[in-house]
């Protein structure tokens, strides 16, 4: 009864500030600081979406694992004897006890270290030692959720429903084919913890309006800073290097279904640096080799979005991930990890410091930017402001958002 009249005052609660927002402007102060809404905000975005957990260069090995914890739950990604990413959840079912609790490693089996369980790597159970004669294992598999590898980048979904990636191959798979991410690992990884709203992290993420005078290392060499009229000529120069590098310079436009938003969300773009900057370093000059089947650089970087709250940037020498993990109201983990292709050497095609610079400096200066706006957001005297046009990619995602929590 207590869990009925919870569920419908958070309905109440959540259908009342949908009516009160304005259209076209940002979102209300009770959306970034209300408990109820952030408990729904975990059931109905980070609990029923393809979720970005990792990259294959992470599991190589059968028996690889890593391990993903969002809204309570704990997932175990784990490359299994047969070659196959699934994903498990962490807890035994035995007695419920969680069974890897190493960030990362490499196992043969899964063992509970309470009693002893042992599972396969596929999830079922191995052996349940001294129980019965007449215990069915086969009944006692870990549970498992939905996983799919999409060009190497290994995806997770908690809902029993969830779509597959189909759209997004469709979309996609041509102008991603160049970069091969698959055949790409990982050289460095960052975590930064943002005191704020996960939503403040994600739009701030998603718009350039604050990037000048906000980012004045990356406003020096990303064109995406000013509006795209000013921009056209740039973009134009840089399709021509692209297609001469075998990479494709198009743009798969997105809609954010506010009628179905259960649909796949996915993005990808690619745009132009200023003249003298072939990638996202510090001096603009390549910090690793060509990508995939690249034959050289074209000074573009690429937008990629898959999900609404999986983010990613490829140049053509090295590419960054971005996963948002909301860890409490006004907490929110973000990791950045950067890639380079799997057969380059440190010291010798590559310098972690030049690959990592740019987005470090960036994401170091976006905490202070989302901290700060967390404190603004909490007064009482806070009114949502319009969104400007170069914002249109937030008050795209706030129209989803909205019509995914209702």
């Amino acid at each position: 009864m207590h869990a009925a009249a919870t569920k419908s005052g958070s309905s109440a609660l959540v259908a009342s500030l949908i009516a009160e927002r304005r259209p076209g402007h940002a979102l209300g102060r009770a959306f970034y600081i209300d408990a109820e809404v952030y408990q729904r905000d975990l059931e109905r975005i980070f609990l029923r979406n393809w979720l970005y957990v990792g990259h294959v260069s992470e599991i190589a090995e059968p028996g690889d694992y890593l391990t993903y914890q969002i809204a309570g739950e704990s997932v175990i990604v784990v490359r299994g004897a047969d070659g196959a990413v699934r994903a498990l959840i962490n807890v035994c079912r035995h007695r419920g006890s969680r069974i890897c609790d190493a960030p990362c490693g490499n196992t043969r089996w899964l063992v509970c270290p309470y009693h002893g369980w042992t599972y396969d790597l596929d999830g079922s159970l191995r052996t349940a030692r001294l129980m019965p004669k007449d215990f069915d294992k086969s009944t006692h598999g870990l549970r498992s959720i939905h996983a799919a590898v999409f060009h190497g980048l290994i995806f997770i979904n908690f809902a029993d429903d969830a779509g597959s990636l189909d759209a997004a191959h469709g979309a996609l798979d041509e102008h991603l084919a160049p970069y091969r991410l698959e055949n790409t690992k990982v050289v460095a990884r960052e975590t930064y913890t943002i005191d704020a709203n996960w939503k403040l992290m994600l739009e701030n993420y998603m718009e350039c309006y604050h990037c000048a005078p906000s980012h004045p290392e990356f406003s020096d060499s990303h064109s995406i800073k000013l509006p795209e009229s000013r921009a056209a000529k740039l973009h134009a120069a840089m399709a021509v290097r692209a297609c001469e590098i075998g990479a494709t310079p198009g743009t798969v436009d997105f809609t954010w279904s506010t009628d179905d938003p259960s649909r796949l969300q996915y993005y990808y773009g690619r745009y132009a640096l200023f003249e003298g900057y072939q990638t996202g370093t510090e001096d603009g000059q390549p910090a690793a080799p060509p990508l995939g089947d690249l034959t050289g650089h074209d000074g573009g970087a690429s937008d990629l979005q898959l999900g609404p709250i999986s983010h990613f940037l490829i140049y053509a020498d090295h590419a960054v991930t971005y996963r948002f993990t909301p860890r409490a109201l006004h907490e929110t983990e973000c990791e950045v990890a950067w890639l380079v292709r799997d057969d380059a050497v440190e010291g010798r095609d590559y310098d972690v410091e030049r690959v990592t610079w740019l987005w470090r400096v960036t994401t170091e200066a976006d905490k202070a930017i989302v901290e700060r706006n967390q404190l603004g957001v909490n007064s009482r005297y806070y009114v949502p402001g319009p969104y400007a046009p170069m914002e249109n990619p937030c008050a795209w995602f706030v129209d989803w958002y909205l019509a995914a929590i209702a």
